[in-house]
């Protein structure tokens, strides 16, 4: 049996706490308890989107920071009045700091699979990789790129054919198009929040159990799987749209093959298909 190894931090505990924190604070204010007012404002939403990816990521996401700084500064500015004078300067700040973010990603993404598939080569015999590519292909994962973990994973951009096998996909205000082609495939997690993500498994094949992980948070997955998986959905839905459009054939499914989705949809919908 294929087993999925669940990672360290796949954000379900995060994600519950800030649940339990809102409807903590709704009830509070239905009963007539004083709530600040700046509990409930836009630049709180950025706070908790922004620490809900720190924690997730376990403290290795600049999205998450990058959304944590801004929701901090203008709840300071706007409720407090702490003025700090770069309200001018915000902005194209961070658009720079975030434009150097992506070149020096893509760069480096770009010189890891190259030194993948020269290890690739080189060490066909042995299947050896060089540890230190190895452990560069793993920093890459954690810090949201597409670059598998897995020795035995291949290779993936961000969008296009996957050679890995495992899912590794975040969608951060983005959209991204997948098609995994692995005969061992072995599950992984998809992230999209304020964008979109589609999956394509119709190639793909496995033999077992495989996990993904699926968080959304006003955002979308579309899912394209072969019609004999066994999809079993255990996501928990908050003000958001699941659709099974699966084509079933007349042989039924395969009990060998279940592929089981956990996870959160926050204003954001699921969608499984098949042709």
């Amino acid at each position: 049996m294929n087993n999925f190894k669940r990672p360290k931090n796949d954000g379900n505990i995060a994600f519950g706490f800030i649940i339990l924190g809102i409807g903590v604070i709704l009830l509070l204010k239905k009963m007539g308890i004083f709530i600040p007012s700046w509990v409930l404002t836009w630049p709180m939403i950025l706070i908790v989107i922004g620490t809900f990816a720190i924690i997730k990521h376990e403290f290795k996401s600049f999205f998450g920071f990058m959304m944590l700084f801004i929701g901090s500064y203008f709840l300071l500015k706007n409720e407090f009045d702490f003025d700090f004078g770069i309200s001018q300067y915000i902005w194209p700040i961070g658009l720079i700091i975030l434009g150097i973010y992506l070149i020096t990603q893509r760069k480096r993404e770009n010189r890891i699979i190259e030194d993948i598939r020269n290890n690739w080569q080189a060490n066909k015999s042995t299947g050896a990789f060089k540890s230190s590519t190895v452990e560069d292909a793993k920093i890459v994962s954690e810090e949201g790129g597409s670059t598998s973990s897995s020795t035995d994973s291949g290779f993936t951009r961000t969008t296009g054919t996957s050679f890995s096998d495992k899912l590794n996909i975040d969608a951060i205000f983005s959209g991204v198009n997948r098609k995994m082609i692995s005969k061992n495939f072995q599950g992984g997690k998809i992230t999209a929040a304020f964008g979109g993500v589609e999956l394509d498994l119709t190639s793909a094949d496995f033999n077992g159990v495989v996990t993904i992980q699926v968080d959304v948070i006003f955002g979308g997955v579309k899912m394209v799987v072969p019609p004999h998986w066994d999809i079993r959905t255990e996501v928990s839905n908050i003000a958001a749209g699941l659709e099974d459009k699966r084509f079933f054939r007349d042989g039924g499914v395969d009990p060998n093959k279940v592929v089981i989705l956990k996870g959160t949809i926050l204003f954001g919908g699921l969608e499984i298909k098949s042709y």
